[in-house]
């Protein structure tokens, strides 16, 4: 039997109980062991810190940020691009395939430090390592859209003698829209990712390398405001998104 879908305020109210339920818990056994506050602080110190030393964050976040929306904005179209032309161009497919998998198998970690060494410190380089964290994801769910396309539509273009260009923008696209965004979303995910682990690598700017920083001087109330707020940027771009999704693909809701 089919369940029935939570009603919207099933949908905020659940995940809010069970935020309070975690942060009740940690709030109740950091302080009721008296756990120090450099090896464990508390979720109420953490928020103080947010915002009384939010002046001291805020260039951090604003980098990060940028950062973030700047690889995720050349990442996707390119992810789209290239999965329009791996599922009309088979020659294409089978030439860049090998290396798209090798990008999602190989840990960014692993690359940065000689993207550091190929390109320099600066933020030019976290934005690629946004972006090549960010497009494969993008092109892998937009490629199985555009190869599901429901044959009757194909045909229907076909009927109409309609060119490629034609049958790619009024069919197969549209049609695709839901496995385009569930890419853009994760992309979302893994460009937060690969901006914060690149800022943790190298760089003294950004919230990733404010968390090594704070972590070094044992700073443990600060380091784990900027992991609050490396989440709070993440969930917040990722349910853009998701709004903007709701807007443009209607039939899916």
């Amino acid at each position: 039997m089919k369940q029935a879908a939570p009603s919207n305020a099933t949908s905020v109210l659940a995940p809010v109980i069970m935020f309070f339920i975690l942060f009740g818990t940690w709030q109740f056994a950091a302080v009721g062991f008296d756990i120090p506050r450099w090896i464990l602080p508390n979720p109420v110190s953490i928020i103080e810190t947010m915002f009384v030393s939010f002046s001291e964050f805020a260039p951090h976040i604003g980098i990060s940020i940028v950062t973030i929306i700047c690889g995720f904005l050349v990442a996707v179209p390119i992810g789209i691009m290239l999965a329009a032309l791996i599922t009309n161009f088979k020659i294409i497919d089978t030439t860049l395939s090998p290396f798209v998998i090798f990008l999602v198998i190989t840990p960014l970690i692993t690359l940065v430090p000689l993207l550091m060494i190929w390109f320099g410190f600066g933020i030019e380089v976290k934005m690629l390592a946004v972006v090549i964290q960010s497009f494969p994801i993008v092109m892998m769910n937009s490629a199985t859209g555009f190869n599901n396309v429901e044959n009757i539509r194909l045909e229907l273009m076909k009927s109409l003698c309609a060119s490629r260009w034609q049958t790619f923008t009024m069919a197969i696209l549209p049609s695709a829209l839901p496995n385009v965004f569930t890419g853009i979303k994760l992309a979302s995910i893994f460009a937060t990712i690969a901006a914060v682990t690149s800022e943790l690598i190298g760089g003294n700017i950004g919230i990733g390398s404010q968390i090594i920083k704070y972590s070094q001087y044992m700073q443990t109330e600060k380091a784990f405001a900027c992991i609050f707020f490396t989440a709070i940027i993440g969930t917040t771009f990722y349910g853009l998104i998701n709004l903007v999704e709701r807007k443009i693909v209607r039939w899916k809701i």
